[in-house]
């Protein structure tokens, strides 16, 4: 069975990723098995490109007016600075979480970084913890705090950390340098405090040297694995364009300075007309994959714009789409958007003081850059397009429809109902959200962790922990890896008013079943029905399990009821199904109601952001009942 799999996974693979997708793939791995890039990236003669910079570099973006930066940060500053007073005491918000101890020392084997890949050389943990503080998200809490304040604590501090980051990782040596992407997010972070820093007169020209050094350093790794980018069509590809158009502006009169320029906007240009969608959708399917683009894109035009250079129409209209599609996923009154998709909370420009789910500064920024108008009123969040040099519109942007998406008094809610054109992150189709005077009611659960001991390696992809319905605990698509998704489910939308949306999906079709949801606004608060049926003549019995993932509020059940306090919600099952229906309620992986065959272990948890999990109720109701036509409605009340 395990290698019949294997087999339909590398048929099924190249045509659903693509024949070029595969291609750039087998490049890459046949440069790594053939030696070819140890040979290209080699320890580097670190004096002779030391002595090929420039010693006069002019800075790619102006510095804001700090008084106008004060007033625009308010009430937030003492936040920021605290956040900068811990990183000096060794303490830092890894994957903006929790306040915790960080290190860029590392216990891995300072091997070329092809060793990794070829698993011939290995680190004993999440490679994600020795990536994240190499990112440098440091550096950037540390130039804003040192530029606010003139507190010289906050330049000492980038010294030691840069210092220690250049001697735990020599060129091309140990686990951060396998992946090219950190290379070219380590060249915006360290050009950004470059500009900072090297304005205040006790900053040692050595450290200027060295940061210019590390800039070039990091560029060179980028475009020998570029196929691996290219075979990848996210994230990757569009960081190490603007890692190395940045390196080229930056280190201008450095010999390969003005081809890694042409490099890099030549291929974020191709990236972003292949990875935004003609409705704005971005190609990973997650919103925080999503805010990752659009910032790199407002980083990308905002230097361009510094130097006198442009974009083309074509792609600055596909920004302006995918700013428009975020815009519209976004709760207004919070800033928060739903936790669609891959959560590993990547934030690669990080200028403003608000939580990791808070998006309302990159759509500022991007709705200002892109569309001409202010997405909200002044305030925090500006700070962003102050360091970017992005200017106030004199309109704002107003409330964008969307045919997925209902509004009414109690809030809104959405069906996610897409097809795919590139490879999913979630088998998530029909998923609901339900939103209520700015607090997320019915729950996307995240990521938690890419890479644990089982359960948990990229556990809550499945069908199983989102607000759909899972037939048989099957998932919608076939699980073929830990970030492959092969035999698709795709949707079709039937019918999209104002008050009523209704999509099916056919991830079920082998199983000889259709399901149907309607999701419906009433007057007390929405209505969420389901319909399966048969697509074959006879009976068979099946199990469906409506799972809703609900933030851990206090509930009294009563019968097929649940109430819940603050907000007073009333949620009412009902099903026409012929079998046994029970409803269990898991906190965290223990179960508070009901008893079944259920392993609870990764139900009842929300996971803003990467390696964290919060505690929250999931509801499931499970109906056994016989086809040709089962109805499973969920009806939401809120009761003040």
């Amino acid at each position: 069975m395990a290698n019949s799999n294997k087999l339909h996974t590398l048929l099924k693979a190249p045509v659903e990723l693509g024949w070029k997708s595969t291609w750039q793939y087998a490049l890459y791995q046949s440069g790594l098995r053939s030696g070819y890039f140890y040979l290209r990236t080699p320890t580097p003669a670190i004096e002779k490109i030391r002595s090929q910079i420039p010693h006069t570099i002019k800075s790619i973006l102006p510095l804001p007016n700090k008084q106008l930066l004060q007033h625009t940060l308010g009430t937030t500053m003492p936040t920021l600075l605290q956040k900068a007073d811990a990183v000096t005491e060794g303490k830092f918000c890894l994957f903006e979480g929790p306040l915790t101890e960080f290190t860029l020392a590392h216990q891995a084997p300072l091997q070329h970084w092809s060793q990794f890949e070829r698993r011939k050389a290995s680190v004993d943990n999440d490679i994600k913890f020795i990536w994240e503080p190499a990112r440098a998200g440091w550096a950037f809490l540390l130039a804003r705090a040192f530029y606010l304040s003139g507190d010289d604590r906050y330049a000492q501090s980038f010294i030691q950390l840069f210092n220690q980051y250049q001697q735990e990782n020599p060129p091309y040596h140990g686990p951060n340098w396998v992946s090219a992407q950190e290379a070219a997010l380590r060249i915006m972070a360290f050009c950004f405090a470059y500009q900072v820093f090297s304005e205040s007169e006790h900053f040692p020209t050595k450290t200027i040297s060295d940061l210019s050094l590390a800039i070039a350093l990091n560029a060179h790794r980028i475009p020998p694995t570029l196929c691996y980018a290219r075979s990848q069509r996210n994230n990757h590809l569009i960081s190490e364009a603007v890692g190395l158009y940045t390196a080229g502006l930056f280190l201008q009169g450095y010999p390969p300075a003005r081809a890694w320029e042409r490099k890099g906007k030549k291929v974020f240009e191709q990236a972003i007309l292949d990875q935004i969608d003609k409705n704005g959708t971005y190609i990973q399917h997650s919103t925080n994959y999503h805010r990752l683009m659009l910032d790199e894109a407002l980083w990308m035009t905002s230097i361009a714009n510094s130097a006198g250079d442009s974009f083309s129409q074509a792609v600055l209209q596909k920004l302006a789409l995918a700013t428009q599609h975020l815009y519209r996923m976004t709760d207004t009154i919070s800033g928060h958007v739903p936790n669609l998709g891959n959560q590993d909370g990547s934030n690669v420009l990080p200028l403003a003081t608000a939580d990791h789910l808070d998006y309302r500064a990159s759509l500022q920024a991007a709705s200002r850059q892109f569309l001409g108008k202010n997405a909200f009123e002044e305030g925090s969040w500006d700070e962003k397009s102050l360091w970017l040099n992005i200017k106030p519109q004199a309109e704002t942007l107003h409330e964008q429809e969307d045919t997925l998406q209902l509004h009414s008094s109690h809030g809104w809610a959405s069906l996610r109902a897409i097809t795919y054109h590139a490879r999913p992150a979630h088998a998530d189709q029909l998923h609901v959200e339900i939103w209520h005077n700015g607090q997320n009611l019915a729950l996307d659960a995240g990521t938690f962790l890419y890479n644990a001991p089982p359960p948990w390696q990229n556990a809550l992809r499945t069908t199983l922990v989102h607000n759909t319905i899972c037939i048989d605990r099957r998932d919608q698509m076939l699980a073929a890896g830990k970030f492959l998704w092969l035999d698709w489910a795709n949707a079709e939308i039937h019918e999209s008013t104002a008050t009523r949306v209704t999509a099916s999906h056919n991830g079920y079709k082998k199983m000889g079943i259709n399901h149907t949801r309607t999701l419906s606004s009433t007057p007390k608060g929405w209505e969420v029905a389901d319909e399966l049926q048969s697509m074959k003549s006879q009976a068979v019995e099946h199990e469906y399990l409506l799972h809703w993932l609900i933030p851990d509020l206090v509930f009294h059940v009563q019968g097929n009821q649940i109430l819940f306090d603050n907000p007073a919600i009333r949620l009412t099952f009902l099903t026409n199904g012929s079998g046994q229906s029970l409803l269990h309620i898991i906190r965290g992986g223990c179960v508070l109601h009901g008893e079944s065959n259920i392993d609870p272990l990764l139900f009842g948890w929300f996971s803003p952001t990467y390696s964290v999990k919060q505690e929250a109720l999931s509801v499931l109701y499970v109906v056994h009942s016989n086809l040709p036509l089962t109805t499973i409605s969920s009806n939401w009340e809120f009761l003040k």
